[in-house]
């Protein structure tokens, strides 16, 4: 028996669901990021929809992740941001 299962999707229509933030891993491989298509704020953290150039044998080209694990991407950040100003970004406060 296993204590691991599947994660079950939404039935919520326009329900984004975000990962886990991701866990550190000394000599973790880099992906690098192709752009960003969309940013989101929830519960106070700052999500980034990033679009990968290359990631090897995974299934997905497209994931949410937190901007805290994008620290060497900041000037795709300031790209994003210049592009679309009506997102979420660095200097978007909570109401």
């Amino acid at each position: 028996m296993s204590l691991v299962e599947p994660v079950k999707k939404s039935t919520i229509p326009n329900k984004h669901q975000f990962p886990p933030p991701a866990v550190i891993l000394e000599e973790q491989e880099e992906w690098e990021v192709a752009q960003f298509l969309d940013s989101n704020l929830k519960r106070g953290i700052l999500w980034y929809l990033v679009e990968w150039k290359v990631i090897n044998d995974a299934p997905e080209r497209t994931t949410w992740e937190a901007a805290s694990n994008l620290s060497n991407s900041q000037d795709l950040v300031k790209d994003f941001c210049t592009l679309y100003p009506e997102k979420s970004g660095p200097n978007t406060s909570r109401v």
